[in-house]
């Protein structure tokens, strides 16, 4: 029996939002190979789940500090050691040898790692071109495969927004302010079914149909079923098939290696005074 104190009903359904969070999130988003083919060093692993574990609050400008110390740029901190830690998480949990509150304490370090990343990413470099929305349907505990989405996006070259269970006041306002070539909506579990249904009919009506939208996520219900409740023009559930569906000379486009080291350079003076608390 787990000792989180939590009934297990609701345990179950934080389960459920993690393990979709870890297994179509993360596990299809992000291999345990870096885009260089580098593999995940088990040192460094293992220094990674350690800050995130640390008590009190963490700075990710101290974090990715130290990674880089080790020569890990915040980029393959992000985009492999992250995923990589979340799947250890969800087996730690799985193994009874992590609480609830652990596991969801540090999930939202991670998140925390990768947003603070990906802003780093949109300061360093102007991606030109497509612009893409990504949206999180409600019922949804866990964001980070949200925000790994528009990590990877942004490194293909796309302009990407997140948003997380918009109001129609909200998305209204977004969608009048830009223009979006593609849009992504995420579903994570069977209580977010309706409100993903609700999300992609407001964007046809916002778009006059000019979008294309494109539904996923960890919800148990099949690509077929998934098309059909929400009316989406593809169902997709992994970052690799998407980019393949896009304009290849946009997603095939790497990041461009000056910003990569801007990336890396003066973290902490970019980070500072952004603290993510437990």
């Amino acid at each position: 029996m787990r000792d989180n104190g939590i009934p297990e009903a609701q345990a179950r359904e934080g389960l459920d939002g993690f393990g979709g969070l870890a297994q179509e999130a993360l596990s299809r988003l992000i291999s345990r190979h870096d885009h260089d083919g580098t593999d995940v060093r088990q040192e460094h692993l293992d220094q990674f789940l350690k800050l995130l574990a640390s008590d009190g609050g963490m700075d990710p400008a101290s974090l990715l500090d130290a990674m880089l110390v080790r020569r890990l740029d915040p980029e393959m901190v992000a985009c492999t050691y992250a995923g990589e830690a979340a799947r250890v998480l969800g087996e730690g949990w799985l193994s009874d040898e992590l609480s609830f509150v652990d596991v969801t304490i540090r999930s939202e370090r991670i998140a925390a790692v990768v947003r603070r990343v990906d802003e780093m990413l949109v300061s360093a470099t102007a991606p030109e071109g497509r612009s893409a929305l990504i949206l999180v349907a409600e019922a949804e505990q866990h964001t980070l495969g949200a925000y790994v989405l528009a990590l990877q996006l942004r490194l293909a070259g796309y302009n990407a927004v997140v948003r997380v269970a918009p109001v129609t006041a909200d998305l209204t306002a977004l969608m009048a302010a830009n223009r979006f070539d593609i849009a992504l909506v995420s579903i994570g579990c069977t209580a977010g079914l309706e409100s993903g249904v609700s999300l992609v009919r407001m964007l046809r009506l916002m778009s006059r149909g000019e979008i294309r939208i494109f539904v996923g996520g960890a919800v148990p219900v099949s690509d077929e079923v998934l098309l059909e409740r929400t009316g989406a023009d593809r169902a997709l559930r992994d970052v690799s098939a998407l980019l393949t569906e896009l304009d290849d000379s946009v997603a095939g486009r790497p990041l461009d290696r000056g910003a990569k080291r801007r990336l890396g350079e003066g973290v902490g003076s970019s980070l500072k005074g952004d603290r993510c608390g437990t």
